[in-house]
């Protein structure tokens, strides 16, 4: 305890000693720093391997980042990050972690304040202006987490000029400077977006914070171009002082998809679509042919960013992975006997045969069980007719009451009414049959990216951008030279709902701040008449952070218990009402009386739909009077009769009585 409040205080007077040679501009702190719970959240990893320790960060035009331990809140956490004439002074120096307790994932680093051991970190849920901000490493407030790709960016061996590629934005977002703050943008593969690390210790796995910055010369090797395509990188690149290598012009490595999304995220592919282990296969990587003999055919990148809502073709054999088809007749998404599941060798999606559907698109692939997200069991819109020995079969899904068969046509695999001819049956061969899968070769698609190498032969980690789940990998550069990588699956936040798994790209989808809304209250406490405060946990609910729900905990000043009053916007055009929407997963707070008891009151996404398509829904409207404070919680769906109340620590719903038991005070 002495030593934390020792180096409390040296932070302190550092702050102050410089604060008079080179002012600092930092908004406001609305809280006191507790000592306790900083040194809890802002823990220095000791056993980290350090490729940079308090060095600073130059932005194209000079200035080094920079933060202010007073700029954010009791736990220091929430500190934006600005650029500022460098000057040496401790918020502007930094870490950088190849590998420790909160990176596991090759090929990407931390970017660590050496003074307060927050990680920097994007999300892009957050306020225009606020998103990119100092955190806790490993992602939770109380410093509990673990590895969140939300802090991880894109990082080569030996780079020492950079673009900061986070990698919960699939390679398209970079980080500049503008009006002196960090902030997003696409990224362009400018010099405008690169910043240079240097002036600090280069390559000292685990050393100590030193209060000297200025131990070592600049370097000024610029490699940077390698990190944009996420792992191509020149030969030599170790650090040195007064080295300097010649960079290498790149292509950011986005993979562009045909559908919702627009560019594939891979961490979204492998939860969406993992290989079943469990599985009996009939066969493995086998072909199926049409009655004319050409393949059934699939290309990754036709679908969305989880590679679902694949079509399936028809094109001459040539035996590449979009060929290879392996036949599941029991397993994690076949229970049923008599029956098999045809799923794509290379993507492991399921052939999907859904009605419902525009015509010329009822046919797809899809994650196993249904589900988007790979959270689904067993669905007959997967499940085909299909005898143990068969080699050539008709395909007959088996929610369309055995009259409806699939058959190519124009080149498209589609649904026609069965009639028992050859022209309806396909063959299965050319592969193994009910062998295990070997491991997959992918060629990486050239349209998508191009890049450009010094060297003969580069080798490289960031494998996010390939076919998540196999095992190695072979890709082909535009070059025609070769870089061996090994996938490596990208780290998870685990939560309590459906899917496991939190999914950025969905919570962002599902809970975008309406940044055009009228707010009585902005971060504000909500207590009840017992004076705790209502509390959300964003790992409570689902994998899109909806159905999270709503406890009441003593008041701590948390991100979890901050809380906006709309009284109008995208989801609210009703006077006389307000949603109540966290302030930290912006969702809404939610009424719905068909839950089961315990289980009424949750956060979900503002106006309605899981997927953040809904307008206006009166259950999440609550009655409220311009300039209140202290009122009751009145959901407009339920005949202003119910007042929410907390019962064991929980909000849930009561009949109104008036009292002053039933009043919550909203305090800024």
């Amino acid at each position: 305890m002495i030593m934390m409040l020792s180096s409390l205080l040296t932070t302190f007077l550092l702050g102050a000693s410089f604060s008079v040679a080179a002012p600092l501009l930092h908004r406001p702190r609305d809280v006191t720093i507790v000592p306790a719970d900083v040194a809890q959240s802002q823990v220095r990893d000791n056993t980290a391997t350090r490729a940079f320790t308090n060095a600073t960060i130059t932005d194209a035009s000079g200035q080094c980042l920079t933060i202010d331990p007073l700029a954010g809140d009791f736990r220091e956490n929430l500190i934006p990050v600005t650029a500022a004439a460098c000057n040496g002074s401790a918020g502007q120096q930094w870490d950088v972690i190849t590998a420790g307790v909160h990176n596991n994932v090759p090929g990407a680093a931390l970017i660590v304040s050496s003074d307060t051991q927050g990680c920097l970190n994007f999300d892009p849920r957050r306020a225009v202006g606020d998103q990119v901000i100092l955190f806790s490493c490993g992602g939770r407030a109380d410093g509990g987490g673990s590895v969140t790709n939300s802090q991880l960016f894109n990082f080569a061996t030996g780079e020492s000029s950079v673009a900061l590629i986070p990698q919960n934005a699939a390679n398209a977002t970079c980080l500049i400077v503008s009006d002196d703050a960090l902030g997003p943008v696409d990224c362009d593969n400018s010099a405008d977006q690169l910043f240079t690390i240097g002036g600090g210790l280069a390559a000292s796995p685990s050393t100590p914070a030193t209060s000297d910055p200025l131990t070592s010369a600049p370097i000024t090797s610029s490699a940077a171009a390698s990190n944009l395509a996420a792992g191509t990188s020149s030969a030599s690149l170790t650090p040195a002082p007064s080295a300097t290598t010649t960079p290498t012009t790149t292509t950011a490595s986005v993979i562009s998809v045909s559908g919702a999304g627009g560019v594939l995220n891979p961490s979204a592919v492998a939860e969406s679509n993992p290989r079943d282990n469990t599985a009996t296969r009939a066969f493995s990587s086998a072909a199926i042919t049409t009655a004319d003999g050409e393949c059934l055919t699939i290309n990754p990148l036709a679908g969305d960013f989880r590679e679902n809502l694949v079509p399936v073709t028809a094109t001459a054999c040539d035996g590449s992975a979009g060929q290879q088809w392996d036949v599941i007749t029991a397993g994690v998404h076949n229970n049923v006997p008599g029956a098999a599941l045809f799923v794509s060798s290379e993507t492991q999606g399921c052939l999907n045969f859904d009605p419902r559907r525009a015509v010329g698109n009822q046919v797809i692939l899809f994650s196993c069980g249904g589900r988007a997200d790979g959270g689904g069991s067993v669905t007959n819109s997967q499940l085909f007719n299909f005898a143990a020995g068969s080699t050539s079969l008709p395909l007959v899904p088996q929610n369309g009451a055995n009259t409806t068969c699939l058959i190519v046509t124009n080149g498209s695999l589609g649904p026609i009414d069965c009639d028992n001819s050859a022209d309806q049956l396909f063959s299965i061969g050319e592969g193994s049959s009910g062998s295990a899968a070997p491991s997959s070769t992918l060629v990486a698609p050239t349209a998508p990216s191009s890049v450009s190498v010094s060297s003969a032969t580069t080798s490289s980690a960031a494998a996010s951008n390939l076919a998540v789940g196999t095992t190695s990998a072979s890709l082909t550069l535009a070059t025609s030279t070769t870089a061996t990588v090994t996938a490596t699956t990208p780290s998870v936040i685990s939560v309590s709902g459906a899917g496991g798994v939190l999914n950025p790209t969905a919570a962002a989808e599902a809970n975008p701040r309406d940044n055009t809304a009228t707010r009585a209250f902005s971060s504000a406490a909500i207590k009840d008449a017992a004076g705790q405060c209502l509390t959300i946990n964003p790992n409570a609910g689902d994998f899109r952070e909806n159905l999270i729900p709503v406890t009441a905990a003593a008041c701590d000043g948390s991100a979890g218990q901050q809380w906006d009053v709309i009284t109008a916007g995208a989801h609210n055009n009703v006077p006389g009402a307000a949603l109540f929407v966290s302030s930290e997963t912006q969702g809404c707070l939610n009424f719905d009386p068909r839950r089961a008891a315990g289980n009424q009151v949750i956060l979900f996404s503002c106006g309605g739909r899981a997927d953040g398509g809904g307008s206006v829904t009166n259950s999440q409207l609550f009655n409220f009077a311009a300039g209140s404070s202290s009122v009751a919680l009145v959901p407009q769906n339920a005949g202003n009769a119910t007042c929410l109340t907390v019962g064991d620590g929980l909000l849930g719903p009561v009949d109104c009585d008036d009292s002053a038991d039933q009043l919550f005070t909203i305090s800024a």
